[in-house]
Order: C-alpha cells, then structure tokens, then sequence
C-alpha cells in the first residue's frame, strides 16, 4: 500500500500514519493539504531536529521519524 507524501520544510517526506483517510489521501502520491495531517506544526518542529528522515509516523499521540 502506497501511502501519501507531503512537502515538509521544503522536502518531500512519507507520512505512514497522522493524515485523514479519505479517498484522496488513500490514493498513491496523494498530496496532503496541511489541514489533513494531525498536528502539523509539530510535525514541522519535528523535521527540523531530523533533517536526513524521509517518513514520519504519528504514534501515542506524537510525530516520530521512521526512516
């Protein structure tokens, strides 16, 4: 399953969990609007201290760097 990318601080980034499913976002290569994705602004904060990371999850309520 194919799941859906994002531009986060300039670079393309996996999101495996933390969006809406809609039929949009289930689609291959859906892009995201940042309305879908569960807190956002965290999810920024996290990208910085992460730089190298090209997917992230949203886990116990948390964003975290998968790869």
């Amino acid at each position: 399953m194919s799941c859906p990318s994002i531009d986060v601080r300039g670079k393309r980034v996996i999101l495996l969990s933390g969006f809406h499913d809609t039929v949009k976002a289930a689609r291959a290569k859906a892009v995201l609007n940042e309305t879908d994705v569960k807190e956002a602004g965290k999810l920024q904060q996290l990208a910085r201290l992460h730089p190298d990371a090209v997917a992230f999850g949203f886990v116990a309520g948390r964003w975290v760097p998968a790869a």
